[in-house]
């Protein structure tokens, strides 16, 4: 008989190609299970999995990926946001970029004190609550938004900051967000080789990467 276990709070998950992939908020980790969509298949909602192997099972409640309790919220619309689900097709990024302008110091010195105040030294989860938002609508594309990262591009490669693709879409979402816009924070998993990626994208448009490179990615949690 097959047993049916609820994902922890902190923990996403998703198939890729046959495996079963968790990601842990608070523990910052990922956990890849080769072959576990056969051995552990995820329910739509992606809060809940089943399985007939109790040893499966007991490494999963150990590893706290999972408890045996329902959670007292509803599970519907709990998973992943449909919007993040299918890769963008375009790309915001441009060929050529003209360099900073004088002008563009207040926004980098700005995007250096949202990294000193809200991202140096916090834990993954800080970072990802803080990035939580209760959206009246979804994100919408507007000239506005794609000047406003038009602009962020042509400065942050200038920024006293690593290129890391974490806090690159920090930046840019602190930024949109401070002008009245706002975008998906989509992260994703690949396997064999493993990595993780994460980026921003708004409709049909990525807005710090490329579609060629994030199709290779399936995403496992939206913000």
């Amino acid at each position: 008989m097959a047993e049916r276990l609820f994902l922890a709070d902190q923990v996403h998950a998703v198939g890729v190609n046959g495996d079963l992939v968790f990601l842990d908020v608070e523990r910052d980790a990922y956990v890849c299970l080769p072959q576990g969509e056969q051995q552990a298949p995820l329910e739509p909602s992606r809060r809940a999995l089943s399985t007939t192997q109790s040893g499966l099972a007991q490494d999963l409640l150990a590893a706290h990926l999972v408890g045996t309790a329902a959670p007292a919220q509803d599970m519907e619309g709990a998973g992943l946001d449909p919007r993040g689900r299918q890769p963008p097709m375009t790309s915001a990024l441009r060929d050529y970029y003209d360099g900073p302008r004088w002008r563009d110091g207040a926004q980098i010195g700005v995007a250096v004190a949202d990294l000193l105040a809200a991202y140096r030294g916090r834990t993954f989860k800080e970072i990802v609550d803080a990035a939580r938002v209760q959206r009246a609508r979804p994100p919408a594309l507007s000239e506005q938004l794609i000047e406003t990262v038009d602009n962020f591009h042509r400065w942050a490669p200038f920024a006293p900051t690593s290129a890391k693709c974490l806090l690159r879409a920090f930046m840019l979402l602190r930024l949109l967000r401070r002008r009245g816009h706002d975008a998906l924070w989509v992260f994703g998993v690949r396997t064999w080789p493993f990595h993780a990626h994460c980026w921003l994208q708004c409709e049909g448009l990525v807005l710090d990467d490329e579609p060629d490179r994030i199709r290779a990615f399936t995403p496992i949690m939206v913000l």
